[in-house]
């Protein structure tokens, strides 16, 4: 590498599920912090400068509650005017995490506490909730233990919801590790987001999976068919994984065009003490599948499946993102 190419290699950024929204001219960061027991929001201009930024703590749960420690994944939503904040929290014990949320008028509070959601037929472990709205109907989707006591695998439930904070209808699952990259190590899908092609508005959903502990964590593609979105038979999960070298990522649009903003393991050694926050253009191919590209915009690092042929997507065992990616 250069002089000038390793003054401008940008510098890991410390962090983990990442959640990116715009507002008012700059982007915002959700992250737990604080030993997972605050949530903060980092404000910056754009991606290449996120280490530049302005934190605000706008939760910090008080004593030794139900919401109050382990606090990870929280999301930012705004929904017909105000700002919705989901996250999952235990009370120190793995099997008691749970999915909150928080509302706002304004992206940095105060925040007000709505409570738990959940399904009241499988009231149990639940994390990594997003929303999403199709056909004008709100909708939750998680990552979720089958029984109170699993542990694995970890799968994806999806359900309707009568308004941002009630879960309306018995859950119903989307997506089991299934295929063998995604359980190399522990069999777990997790870290969904609903996205759409602008153009075709075709439906995905890109998930997480694989241990996230490691590096062999990963990004899989689910494909909506037509019918119920709450319909497992809806959807196809597409049979080699998306991207790999990362995952438990969103999808933010500006001014600088569309991007996936992720995380990774720096080490092979176990452990989440060294994951850093990451971004690379995102894309649509011809067919309407997501597709990330260099930092450049010329060549795709991956893509989807479509019809059972491969068009471009990593081959199992590549590491597609490892590579740095500059401005």
């Amino acid at each position: 590498m250069s002089l000038l190419g390793a003054f401008r290699e940008r510098r890991p950024f410390p962090g983990q599920d990442p959640w990116v929204v715009v507002h008012e001219g700059s982007m915002l960061l959700v992250q737990s912090a604080g030993n997972s027991r605050r949530i903060v929001v980092k404000r910056f201009r754009d991606l290449d400068r996120m280490d530049r930024n302005v934190e605000t703590v706008i939760w910090p749960p008080r004593g030794r509650s139900a919401q109050g420690q382990r606090l990870w994944a929280p999301e930012l939503h705004h929904i017909e005017g105000r700002w919705y904040l989901y996250y999952s929290a235990s009370d120190g014990r793995s099997a008691s995490h749970r999915t909150f949320a928080l509302v706002a008028d304004d992206p940095l509070g105060p925040y007000r506490a709505l409570g738990r959601l959940f399904d009241p037929s499988n009231d149990v472990w639940a994390i990594d909730l997003t929303v999403f709205s199709h056909d004008g109907r709100l909708y939750a989707l998680w990552s979720g233990w089958e029984g109170p006591d699993d542990g694995f695998p970890q799968n994806l439930y999806v359900s309707p919801m009568a308004n941002p904070w009630t879960i309306s209808g018995e859950r119903r699952c989307l997506s089991r590790p299934q295929h063998g990259w995604e359980m190399t190590v522990a069999p777990v899908n997790e870290g969904p987001e609903v996205v759409s092609d602008p153009a075709s508005g075709r439906l995905f959903v890109l998930y997480a999976a694989d241990a996230s502990w490691t590096q062999a964590y990963k990004m899989g593609l689910l494909e909506w068919t037509g019918g119920d979105v709450a319909d497992p038979g809806s959807w196809h999960k597409l049979p080699r994984p998306w991207f790999t070298g990362g995952g438990h990522g969103c999808v933010v649009t500006s001014a600088a065009g569309t991007h996936l903003v992720y995380h990774r393991k720096l080490s092979g050694d176990p452990g989440w003490a060294d994951r850093e926050i990451r971004s690379a253009p995102l894309g649509w191919d011809a067919e309407g599948y997501p597709v990330l590209r260099s930092p450049q915009g010329t060549e795709p690092s991956c893509a989807a499946v479509s019809g059972g042929s491969s068009h471009g997507l990593a081959p199992p065992g590549a590491h597609v993102g490892l590579e740095p990616l500059t401005a």
